[in-house]
């Protein structure tokens, strides 16, 4: 008698219990090396002891299709171990297995390169989703157990760096992944307050520049127009230039009257000096002079 089993392997884009996942972009090597795997039972105390030795001793089928539905990548095996097809048939064992791989590498808990090795039948396997059921038998006896286990411990399913070396038994125990668990926290955590820093710098430079531009804003309302201070530069310079005129002309006329008052004080035979008359600075003292006023110095003698 032989059974055929299928379900879902495994989902994609969707990170597992032991902390990685496969994306979207691996589903054809998923498949494809899925489909030259084998199916596999090992010891309960370990359930994937065998596959890390890849000992045949505990291969009981093989995997005859693979293939994609929506997001999850699904498989067919046939069971040809009589001892497996009985317990299968009877329930014995749980219908839950969990794939065991190999992959060039893990970046950021996603695997590349993926190449499937075995489904191993297990008790808690690290997808939930990761099912099977009896699809046929050769009594034509289907038997649907759709059992799901929600297990808080997921069962292992390491997946190494390198796929050169398939008979690998080494594997991080426990504490060693919560050690980097907690030092990838510990370095996101870092980042984190990196990023706060950089955030808070580049908030400062902002009210900085906000700062400036208010000011900028305020000068700008409240300084004289371009076309004002050309005005009044015209308007200061005509002032200027009228005072200079003024003072020349008065200039013009003090020297004129100086020279008047000199001429009138000759015909009586006076000497006019210019030092005696500096105490007549303005123009009107001096014409006052000029018109009537007649002295031996420069002093007011009005003539009667």
């Amino acid at each position: 008698m032989a059974i055929t089993i299928e379900g879902t392997a495994f989902p994609l884009g969707e990170i597992n219990k032991n902390g990685w996942g496969i994306p979207f972009s691996e589903s054809d090597n998923a498949i494809s090396s899925l489909k030259g795997s084998v199916l596999r039972i090992c010891p309960r105390d370990a359930p994937h002891e065998c596959d890390f030795s890849e000992d045949p001793n505990a291969e009981i089928g093989r995997i005859v299709d693979a293939w994609r539905e929506g997001s999850e990548i699904k498989a067919r095996a046939a069971v040809t171990d009589s001892v497996a097809e009985r317990k299968i048939q009877d329930g014995t064992w749980e219908n839950t297995w969990s794939v065991y791989s190999l992959a060039d590498s893990i970046d950021d808990n996603w695997a590349s390169e993926v190449q499937a090795r075995s489904l191993t039948l297990v008790q808690n396997p690290a997808w939930e989703q990761a099912t099977w059921n009896i699809a046929a038998a050769e009594e034509g006896k289907v038997a649907v157990r759709n059992i799901h286990q929600f297990k808080i411990i997921a069962s292992g399913d390491p997946v190494t760096n390198n796929k050169d070396n398939p008979n690998s038994d080494e594997d991080s125990s426990s504490d060693e992944k919560l050690a980097e668990l907690e030092k990838d926290n510990a370095a996101k955590d870092k980042d984190i307050e990196d990023l706060k820093a950089a955030n808070t710098e580049l908030e400062t430079k902002v009210n900085d520049l906000e700062k400036v531009v208010a000011s900028y804003e305020k000068d700008k309302a409240t300084s004289v127009p371009l076309e004002k201070v050309q005005e009044l530069v015209a308007s200061k310079a005509d002032e200027i230039a009228t005072a200079k005129i003024v003072a020349y002309k008065e200039e013009q006329r003090r020297d004129n009257a100086m020279e008047s008052l000199t001429a009138a004080r000759k015909n009586l035979n006076l000497e006019t000096k210019d030092e005696d008359c500096q105490h007549h600075t303005s123009l009107q003292q001096l014409l006052y002079l000029v018109d009537g006023w007649h002295s031996q110095s420069c002093s007011y003698t009005p003539l009667l």
